[in-house]
């Protein structure tokens, strides 16, 4: 067989020192193409193929929101902004206008952009199979549909079978909303099928966690794959039951990661008690868990949490998926990551909202990765209610 054909990235920026870096960085894993403005980038992207396109904003002549704005509307690549240039506005303006993807910042890291561009391609071919199967279930439906009509011709008087067939459909139709309903909140879905699309909201307060099992990647390479994915399954619905009970929103899982949110899409002011609790029993499943199964492969979980403002909407076309955005996603993704096994770790922000509720212990200030130096408490426990 032959070797498999790279995906075409096409990188634009007018400094042309980060054309020549991205390239070295990127070219052993992907097929390279740069431009030096957004008129280059549009010729370009008319001459090939292009699966991703990552974009600077700030360029003379055009910036890249303008540019993804004027791209034709191709389902079939995806569209990234990486720049330096940060503020909310340009954030909201790529989701809503610029059909954007990723929106990161500069410095960027090589081997955490590497893994946002793979994640962004197996979205798009994720995309891809999408489509095919709605496609094919386009087909059937029509071909269904005919299938009704000719057996009712065939038994006019039998009205019974009639009735079997509307219901097929009916099934069929209740079925595509419940797929909706599990892949969006409810409201954004409701949104989404009234006007056919979902804008992108800032919210002012909303409580994000972050948990990841200890030693995962370690425990990945020295087992069998079938009875880990099984664990680790069983521990995600145990998760998603308790995130429903208290009202928050799973927002998505990556390899053992677990994210979720409280305060959105509908604001709730009790959304950081909601997130405490809610960590407290993740914490306490997995004990009784493991006290139940001895040698379990999942042993610890790690839980960090952090509340404070963020952008949430839709992204994607052919295959939806709700996502959040900002820097309290990365202080709360911090403060799992300087956590400890056992341990639910929250921010100062959370603890000024939930320490009259929950008994917690001050770790002074701890070296966060690109956050320098900040308050971190655990949380042992509620507090006896008077």
């Amino acid at each position: 067989m032959g070797e498999q054909a790279k995906h075409r990235i096409l990188y634009v920026d007018d400094e042309m020192d980060n054309l020549i870096v991205f390239r070295s960085a990127f070219k052993r894993d992907y097929e390279i193409i740069t431009a030096n403005s957004g008129y280059e980038a549009q010729n370009l992207f008319q001459q090939h193929a292009i699966d991703l396109v990552i974009t600077d904003q700030r360029m003379p002549g055009m910036t890249g929101i303008e540019l993804l704005k004027d791209l034709p509307d191709e389902p079939d690549s995806i569209r990234m902004v990486l720049t330096g240039f940060s503020d909310v506005e340009a954030i909201i303006e790529a989701i809503n206008i610029g059909k954007v993807y990723k929106y990161i910042t500069k410095p960027w890291d090589k081997n955490e952009l590497k893994l946002t561009i793979d994640k962004a391609l197996e979205t798009l071919e994720l995309r891809k199979e999408n489509r095919s199967l709605i496609h094919e279930l386009l087909e059937a439906n029509e071909l269904l549909e005919k299938k009704v009509i000719e057996r009712t011709r065939e038994i006019q008087k039998q009205k019974e079978e009639i009735e079997k067939q509307k219901q097929i459909i009916e099934t069929e139709k209740d079925k595509a909303d419940n797929l909706l309903l599990n892949i969006l909140p409810d409201e954004i879905a409701e949104e989404l099928k009234l006007t056919g699309k979902a804008r992108a909201q800032k919210y002012e307060e909303v409580t994000v966690l972050f948990s990841d099992f200890k030693d995962f990647t370690t425990i990945s390479e020295n087992c069998n794959a079938e009875v880990l994915v099984s664990e680790l399954d069983h521990c995600f619905k145990a998760f998603d039951d308790i995130i429903e009970k208290f009202g928050l929103e799973k927002i998505k899982t990556i390899g053992d990661a677990y994210m979720c949110a409280g305060g959105l899409p509908v604001p709730d002011r009790f959304n950081a008690h909601k997130m405490t609790l809610a960590a407290i029993e993740m914490q306490k499943f997995l004990k009784n868990f493991n006290q139940e199964n001895t040698g379990n492969l999942l042993s610890e979980l790690r839980i960090g949490i952090h509340t404070g403002p963020v952008i949430a909407g839709v992204v994607g076309k052919r295959k939806f998926a709700y996502d959040i955005w900002g820097d309290t996603v990365n202080i709360a993704s911090r403060m799992e990551s300087c956590g400890e096994a056992g341990k639910i770790n929250i921010s100062d922000a959370t603890y000024q909202i939930i320490k009259a509720e929950f008994d917690c212990t001050s770790r002074g200030k701890i070296a966060a990765k690109g956050k320098g130096e900040m308050d971190m408490y655990f949380v042992d426990g509620e507090k006896p209610h008077k």
